[in-house]
C-alpha cells in the first residue's frame, strides 16, 4: 500500500492570507529592536462616505536616541504587508521631475523648540528614488491597475490619523523639557518584484521589447509620491481642523516657539503656524516607502542610520516647562 500524495492546497491559501509575510516582517523588525503592536485600527469613510473601522497590519515603535536621558527621539512605523505569488511584478513610473518631493518622515518637532537635520535622510531617499503610479503584472502576463493600490490606499488614510495622535501626545506632555520628538513613516512590504521603468523609453521601446528587463529595472525599494485625491484631502483636513479645535493651546505654543528660534538659519525663515501643522497632516498621506521583503532588514537599517546621523546635528533653542496655567517655552540661555 502506497502512501497518499501530500495535499499542499493549504499552502497556497495560507500564503495568500498574508499572515506568513506579516509574521516574517514582525520577526525581522523585532530583531532590529522594534516593538511590534500588531494591527493599527482607525476610522475613515468608505466608498459610500460612511465611517467604518479599517486597519493597517502592523505598528512598530523604536527609541532611536536617548542620549544621557536628556532627549528622546522615537521612530514609529505603520506597515502593510502584501503577499504576491512568485513571478508577480509591481512596475512603477519614475518621478517625472528632478525636484525632490518632501521627505517620507513625519515629525512632531514643529511643536517643540528643537530641530533635527534632514540632510542624511534625504540622501537615503534620493538613493532609493521616487516614483508615481504603479501597476501589477502577474506571472502569466495579466496586468492589474488596482493590485498595487490597495495597500497604499490603506496606509494613506491611516497616516493622517497617526500623525494627529503624535501631535496630541507631544502637546500633553513635557518629557525631557520638550526634547522628545516622534518620527513616523508608512511602509508597504511585498513579495512582488519591484520594478521601475528605465529612463527615456519610447512607446516603440515597449512594443519591441522581448523581456521585461529591456524596459524596467529591479529595485530593492522605492518611494511612491502621490497627491491626495479629494476624499483623502477632505479627510486629512478634517483631522487637522479637529486638532486645532480640540487643542486651542497649540497656537500659543507655536507663537512661543517662534520667539526662541534664533540664529542665521532663521533669519529668512518662519516658525511653523497652524496652517503648517494642518498641511503636515495632509502631507503624511503622500509618500509611502515600498520594500521587497528580501531587503527589509537592509533598508530599515539604512533608514535608521540616516536618521541617527541627522539626530546628532540636533539644535536646541528652548525648553518646554509645565506651569500652573499649562506650559511655557523658556529660551536656552
Amino acid at each position: 500500500m502506497t502512501d497518499p500524495k501530500p495535499n499542499n492546497k493549504w499552502k497556497k491559501g495560507f500564503l495568500k492570507t498574508g499572515l506568513p509575510l506579516e509574521y516574517v516582517t514582525s520577526n525581522i523588525l523585532n530583531k532590529l529592536g522594534h516593538l511590534i503592536f500588531g494591527e493599527y485600527p482607525y476610522i475613515r469613510p468608505d466608498e459610500r462616505r460612511e465611517l467604518k473601522e479599517f486597519s493597517v497590519d502592523l505598528r512598530t515603535y523604536k527609541t532611536l536616541d536617548n542620549s544621557n536621558d536628556e532627549r528622546l527621539i522615537v521612530l514609529s512605523m505603520l506597515i502593510e504587508c502584501k503577499y504576491r505569488q512568485q513571478g508577480t511584478s509591481w512596475i512603477f513610473s519614475p518621478f517625472p521631475s528632478e525636484m525632490i518631493p518632501l521627505g517620507i518622515m513625519n515629525s512632531t518637532e514643529d511643536i517643540v523648540p528643537v530641530r533635527i537635520e534632514n540632510e542624511n535622510i534625504l540622501k537615503f531617499e534620493k538613493g532609493i528614488g521616487y516614483c508615481i503610479s504603479g501597476v501589477e503584472l502577474s506571472a502569466d502576463g495579466n496586468g492589474n491597475t488596482n493590485g498595487v493600490k490597495h495597500g497604499i490606499f490603506q496606509l494613506r488614510f491611516a497616516m493622517p490619523e497617526f500623525v494627529k495622535n503624535d501631535y496630541v501626545s507631544r502637546l500633553e506632555r513635557t518629557y525631557y523639557d520638550g526634547r522628545f520628538i516622534d518620527l513616523s513613516c508608512a511602509i508597504l512590504v511585498t513579495t512582488a518584484d519591484i520594478r521601475v521603468i528605465k529612463p527615456n523609453k519610447s512607446l516603440e521601446d515597449f512594443t519591441s521589447a522581448n523581456e521585461l528587463d529591456d524596459v524596467t529595472e529591479i529595485k530593492e525599494a522605492i518611494i511612491v509620491n502621490e497627491r491626495p485625491g479629494p476624499q483623502l484631502q477632505e479627510f486629512a483636513d478634517k483631522l487637522g481642523n479637529e486638532l486645532i479645535k480640540e487643542h486651542p493651546e497649540l497656537e500659543k505654543r507655536l507663537l512661543d516657539i517662534g520667539k526662541v528660534l534664533i540664529g542665521k538659519e532663521w533669519e529668512n525663515r518662519y516658525a511653523s503656524d497652524l496652517d503648517t501643522i494642518k498641511r503636515s497632516i495632509g502631507y503624511s498621506a503622500e509618500r509611502i516607502l515600498i520594500i521587497n521583503h528580501k531587503y527589509l532588514d537592509k533598508t530599515i537599517k539604512n533608514l535608521e542610520t540616516a536618521l541617527q546621523k541627522d539626530i546628532k546635528m540636533e539644535k536646541v533653542y528652548g525648553k518646554v516647562l509645565e506651569t500652573n496655567n499649562g506650559f511655557e517655552i523658556k529660551p536656552i540661555d
